[in-house]
């Protein structure tokens, strides 16, 4: 089996080298970027706040501020639409949207220079549309979330959004003064990017169709531009407790600037720590578990009684387990005796917070728990070993996980691999102008599998690609699509046309691999050193149509599979850490 993966990986390499869910998934129009972690409700966070393993915790004097997601909007331009766009414009917007061309086009290559900007804005080409996103609590300058656009409202006669590309716009706090005003704020975002309407949406089959190519998502298309403040408010005012919780902080997050600084008798602000980048709701959490004293002496009777309370059925562990992880490494000793427990529970929360602490005998737990399909912590330990970046072990089990029976084991190891161990896939960006998507390639014993992201990165799997063919003959035709492939019984060849509002543009051959097909389709549309066309530059949500419709009709022996929108099976719960009666 290694040979064998050893000899289609390298062939995998070459060929790129030269080179489901339902529509109602795709249909979801609110921003679906979140931290690392979900909230449950604020009953369950006044029990843990009241738990013994609270006690002597930051949690227990402060509350967490600043973890609340921030909703900003703006209006922006969608070009690129040939024609299927709208020359209305509200008169109350124009200026703004005439502003932000004016200031980006220079830096913007894609703007058509021959054009000014009021002759963009009455162009059958474009459309108005209006931008929402929701910053991520506790998100650092530059971190990137997901935006909607909607032309509903603003450019009601648009026909379509479908292969558009949204300029350079500002997104701020908007205040509504009436129906047709707002007052705008400071600005906390910028956004930009390629357009991706729901790429299954037929209006031969669903009524609402037209409404749905109206809106669309730009994947990782909104940037923060302003650090969010995270910080701590004490229960009582007092300069001697704010200065106790810094310390604690600190001691545990020791970097340059400081973790936490005392900026009043009231408040803490916090800075989150590089390595936290991305996972800012871990930090919180752990931060809110860390010890308030430094003295040894306590610290270890608290050890004590806290893998005491792990071991029992009390409820719930987690708390118990990220206070164990908050005192430090000192715990291993004792805590490693859980590790072969006979209740799982105990044994999963004991080796997570070994590993999490450095721990290699803890790997080899929580690997048992991520390869047994019986384990209800199953998913939480494939996440928690692609988290593992120093440990090769844990790159192996991933591997293996990458032929699991059930596709979501795969997929979820597939998504650990990207973190632990990139070099067990084969990478590439497809499209430069700008990036397309980002095209994985991996070997696999398993079923063929594709896999695309739909929040964050625009990205295509293709696990176990080594073992994807096409069935012949096959055919892919669509109304108002870019493209129609065909390959009749004993091709060698697959023939692709490419056309541009409904008429042919040009006719091009590609070999019967997936993986070369998909890069195709998503390739600059320019010419090569070889005198060949080096793609078909189409959009993400096309190359997802065509790799669908051939999988549902039987001609790719692959199953295909969207990103879902719940993570909360991937990063467990994480409790409110704010005020009880608040909506932090």
């Amino acid at each position: 089996m290694i040979a064998h993966r050893k000899l289609t990986w390298a062939v995998l390499s070459g060929v790129l080298l030269l080179a489901g869910c339902g529509p109602d998934f795709w249909g979801n129009k609110n921003p679906t970027t979140r931290p690392s972690g979900t909230l449950k409700d604020a009953e369950t966070m006044r029990r843990s706040m009241q738990s013994v393993a609270m006690e002597g915790t930051i949690g227990s004097v402060a509350n967490l501020q600043g973890m609340r997601y921030m909703r900003v909007r703006g209006y922006g331009l969608v070009w690129g639409l040939n024609g299927q766009g709208s020359r209305f414009c509200p008169p109350v917007i124009r200026d703004r949207i005439l502003r932000d061309i004016r200031r980006f086009r220079l830096a913007n290559p894609h703007l058509e220079k021959n054009l000014t900007a009021e002759e963009l804005i009455d162009s059958m080409d474009t459309a108005v549309v209006e931008v929402a996103g929701d910053i991520p609590a506790g998100a650092q300058e530059g971190a990137v979330f997901d935006v909607v656009v909607s032309a509903t409202s603003t450019s009601p006669d648009t026909r379509s959004l479908a292969g558009g590309h949204l300029l350079p716009c500002e997104l701020q706090i908007l205040q509504a003064t009436s129906p047709g005003d707002a007052i705008e704020g400071q600005t906390h975002a910028k956004a930009r990017g390629p357009v991706f309407t729901n790429p299954f949406v037929s209006s031969a089959t669903q009524p609402a169709a037209g409404t749905s190519l109206l809106e669309g998502r730009v994947i990782g298309g909104g940037v923060n531009v302003a650090k969010r403040r995270l910080g701590l408010d004490t229960l009582m005012p007092s300069y001697s407790r704010v200065r106790q919780i810094a310390d604690a902080v600190n001691r545990r997050f020791v970097g340059d600037p400081k973790t936490a600084d005392p900026t009043s008798p009231g408040h803490v602000d916090l800075r989150v720590p590089g390595n936290f980048r991305g996972k800012e709701a871990r930090f919180v959490e752990l931060v809110m578990h860390l010890p308030l004293s430094p003295s040894p002496a306590v610290r270890e009777m608290r050890t004590k009684a806290l893998i005491g309370e792990l071991s029992s059925s009390i409820e719930p562990p987690e708390d118990a387990a990220l206070s164990l992880e908050g005192i430090g490494p000192s715990v291993i000793t004792l805590l490693s005796e859980l590790y072969t427990h006979p209740r799982r529970q105990a044994s999963w929360y004991a080796a997570r917070t070994g590993l999490r602490l450095g721990d290699s005998p803890a790997l080899e737990v929580v690997a048992r728990h991520a390869k047994d399909p019986k384990s209800p912590y199953r998913i939480h330990a494939i996440r928690e070993l692609g988290e593992c970046h120093r440990m090769a072990l844990a790159g192996r089990v991933l591997q293996e996980l990458l032929d699991d029976p059930d596709p979501w084991v795969r997929i979820r190891a597939y998504e650990g691999l990207r973190s632990a161990n990139r070099s067990a896939m084969v990478s590439v960006v497809v499209g430069r102008e700008p990036g397309n998507f980002i095209l994985d390639v991996l070997p696999s014993a398993g079923p063929p599998l594709i896999y695309a992201r739909r929040s964050e990165v625009r990205q295509i799997a293709l696990i176990g690609a080594d073992r994807m063919a096409f069935r012949l003959p096959l055919f892919y035709s669509k109304p108002g699509k870019q493209v129609t492939l065909s390959a009749a019984a004993g091709d060698q060849m697959l023939t692709i046309i490419r056309k541009e509002l409904d008429r042919v543009v040009g006719e091009f051959k590609a070999p019967l691999s997936v993986v070369q097909l998909t890069h195709f389709m998503g390739g600059d549309p320019r010419m090569g050193p070889d005198n060949k066309p080096e793609g078909l530059g189409l959009d993400y949500s096309l190359v997802l149509d065509v790799l669908h419709t051939l999988c549902q009709d039987g001609a790719l022996n692959a199953r295909i599979e969207w990103e879902q929108q719940s993570i909360e099976d991937l990063v467990g719960p994480l409790r409110p850490t704010g005020r009880p009666e608040s909506d932090l």
